[in-house]
């Protein structure tokens, strides 16, 4: 049994993970671990993101497999952010004068911000790893 872990879209915001299998049944099996794993995994903040989760099955030259996909595109953009990171930049205004905040109680605006990134979740990959 082997997996292969892809993602497609030049915008990352769709992930598909490929699963392929000797035997259909320890395929469905895998895959229906797989599945809950990324959903229990997935940071939630809208609910659009592990809505999106879900599987395809289907057959190429190798055999069966199942994709597991997360991700809608042009809804889900922040899939790659979320899944891989982000590291350190700057934010700006792009639509008024400034960004406004609340800093130790007072509104201030700043017209860019130096944002410090985030830590990707890796949701898809923890979960292949504890369906093994």
């Amino acid at each position: 049994m082997g997996a292969r872990f892809t993602y497609t879209g030049h915008r990352l915001d769709q992930i598909v993970l490929r699963d392929l299998a000797r035997g259909a049944g320890d395929l469905e099996a895998r895959a229906a671990r797989v599945l809950a794993a990324a959903q229990t995994l997935v940071g939630v903040d809208t609910g659009r993101l592990l809505a999106s989760i879900h599987r395809e099955r289907g057959r190429n030259s190798v055999g069966p497999y199942v994709d597991i996909v997360a991700g809608i595109p042009g809804i889900t953009n922040y899939l790659g952010y979320h899944h891989f990171g982000a590291g350190p930049h700057i934010i700006r205004a792009r639509r008024r004068k400034a960004l406004r905040f609340i800093w130790r109680g007072e509104v201030v605006f700043f017209k860019w911000v130096r944002h410090p990134g985030n830590r990707g979740t890796y949701f898809l990959t923890r979960a292949l790893d504890a369906a093994r």
